[in-house]
């Protein structure tokens, strides 16, 4: 302590004088120039969040081709600017089918960028087939022959494209209404006479494309009754027969809409359509009307075989068979006719359809109903195709067309290649009848089947030829005596080995008919002959035949179909070839 004291004594004043700057400049004293600066506070933190976009709507979208489109676009906000401006980029093109991006950009104030896209996909629109027969005062370009008539007065004759002009009891003619513009005015007489107006074309046209789809037209009743009818007819005697239409209550225009389906289930064959439609007041009198936009719809889904509808082309497949062939030419003889079904739809000019149930199932207790809807063509083919379907109070339906009136002969070659169908109650035949069948009846007539088959189990690699005829004798009904009646036949039959079918592959049934004899061949083998001569019970082998292909179902001879029969089943014919001696 005593040397602390003495320190200070020695060192008073400049240790003082320290201390005190010391404590002056401690504590910021003094002012003046000589004073320290404030310190700078904490530089402002980088911005590096971008802006947060949220769009308006749904983020994908789906419209239709066609339904116009307007973006309800999207905001965006910043944590630091608050609201930032959106630009968008892309574009939907509404009119074409397709996937459309749109994205949406924002950028805030300090450069960060944010984007979000919405894709909207524009949907094709299913585009209606269309068959125009009537609008605006034109007839549509299928209808070549234009606007047409028939009249009873004039025993059902033609009317020509000439507005009825010749026709007593009907007519037509274009008149402007106020709402539609040019349309089309049929008038009917007083009389009551049967008379129509229809679009007419002179090449037959395939509609099998609107099976399923619709006749739609529009019509108001001017005067007189309203009650209105219609048919679609096919290559002559093919109809739709007579379809009512509701009676129209009203002056103003309706739209009426006739399903092509029914007008099929009552015999239309759309193969071979040859008016676009006819149309007539129900009462034929003292009526007239108008009609506009008249046309033919496809379904949406494209054509439909409903019970009633007939076989669509598409559902069709040629097996691509393998199978014998025979050539087209034969030395000693000349082609005399033949088909080779190259065409799209059978020709009526040559062949003719049985219809219906026939007397006793044609004769034979057969269970199908005929049909022209069963018989076609496709890829080089005639298809006959036999259904399991309610029609005509039967439970099948199937086809049987012939060459009566159209070709006959007598005495030749006939080859015909062909694959049957399979399976109990089936009953496919190729034969031939006496042209004379419907003046002196059958057996007189004669008959010759060139091939028939039975379906079932160990049946079907049998092909079986036989001649029918009338040997005489006496037929009773009743206790009554008719006339003579005693049918007689000569057949046989080819067994097929190795496990091939008439159903499983091509095969050619051939027939060399002479003055004196009949031989039958399968695949240019023979298996069955009979001598024939100009005796009054084989005379009938020396007239001329004409052809019929069909196939049955059920009868006396095949039984009715099991469970074990699938349908459809068909028979395909490849050509068939007439030849004759020179």
């Amino acid at each position: 302590m005593n040397a602390t004291i003495n320190l200070l004594k020695i060192f008073k004043q400049p240790i003082l004088i320290g201390l005190t700057s010391v404590i002056l400049a401690a504590c910021g004293g003094g002012g003046g120039s000589g004073s320290t600066p404030a310190p700078t506070p904490n530089p402002t933190p980088a911005d590096t969040t971008a802006p947060v976009i949220s769009i308006s709507g749904a983020q994908a979208l789906t419209i239709e081709q066609g339904t116009a489109y307007s973006d309800a676009g999207a905001t965006a906000t910043d944590d630091v600017d608050g609201a930032v401006t959106v630009s968008t980029t892309g574009s939907v093109i509404s009119s074409s089918a397709g996937e459309y991006t749109l994205t949406y950009s924002a950028t805030d104030a300090a450069g960060n960028t944010a984007t979000e896209t919405r894709v909207v996909t524009v949907t094709a629109v299913a585009t209606v087939d269309t068959l125009v027969v009537f609008d605006q005062g034109v007839v549509g370009s299928t209808w070549d022959l234009g606007l047409n008539g028939y009249d009873q007065e004039k025993d059902y004759a033609e009317c020509s494209d000439d507005g009825g002009a010749a026709c007593p009891n009907i007519s037509w003619d274009l008149v402007t209404d106020l709402d539609r513009g040019t349309v089309l005015q049929v008038s009917h007489s007083s009389a009551g006479k049967v008379a129509a107006v229809y679009a007419k074309t002179s090449v037959p046209y395939n509609a099998a494309a609107y099976a399923g789809g619709n006749i739609i037209f529009d019509v108001k009743i001017v005067s007189g009754d309203s009650a209105l009818s219609m048919k679609v007819d096919c290559i002559y005697p093919c109809s739709s027969g007579n379809y009512g239409l509701n009676s129209i209550d009203s002056a103003d225009w309706q739209t009426l809409t006739v399903p092509v389906n029914d007008l099929v289930g009552q015999d239309l064959n759309l193969a071979t359509i040859d008016t676009g439609i006819v149309i007539w007041a129900s009462a034929y009198t003292n009526s007239v009307f108008q009609l506009d936009n008249v046309r033919w719809e496809a379904a949406p889904g494209g054509p439909t075989t409903d019970p009633g509808t007939g076989p669509i082309n598409d559902n069709w497949v040629n097996p691509n068979f393998t199978g014998y062939t025979t050539p087209t030419s034969y030395s000693g003889y000349s082609l005399l006719w033949s088909d080779e079904f190259s065409g799209s739809t059978l020709n009526t000019t040559e062949w003719n359809y049985d219809i219906g149930t026939g007397d006793n199932g044609w004769g034979n207790d057969e269970e199908q109903y005929y049909r022209r809807e069963n018989a076609s063509l496709q890829e080089g083919l005639l298809i006959i195709e036999a259904k399991e379907e309610n029609f005509g109070n039967r439970s099948y339906t199937s086809s049987r067309i012939k060459t009566q009136g159209k070709f006959n002969f007598k005495y030749g070659r006939v080859d015909i290649r062909a694959a049957m169908p399979k399976g109990k109650g089936m009953w496919p035949a190729l034969w031939m009848l006496g042209e004379n069948i419907t003046s002196i009846g059958w057996p007189y007539s004669g008959e010759i089947d060139i091939m028939e088959m039975v379906g079932g189990s160990g049946l079907e690699n049998r092909t079986v030829g036989t001649a029918h005829w009338n040997s005489g004798g006496t037929y009773q009904a009743d206790g009554v005596t008719k006339q003579p009646y005693a049918p007689a036949s000569f057949g046989d039959t080819k067994t097929l080995s190795g496990g091939e079918t008439l159903a499983n592959a091509f095969h050619v049934f051939s027939l060399v008919w002479t003055s004196s004899r009949l031989t039958w061949y399968i695949d240019d083998v023979q298996y069955h002959t009979m001598a024939i001569n100009s005796s009054a019970e084989l005379s009938a082998f020396q007239k001329e035949f004409f052809l019929i292909f069909n196939v049955a179902v059920g009868g006396r001879w095949p039984g009715s179909p099991n469970s074990n029969t699938t349908f459809p089943q068909r028979m395909l014919v490849d050509y068939v070839r007439v030849f004759q001696e020179n």
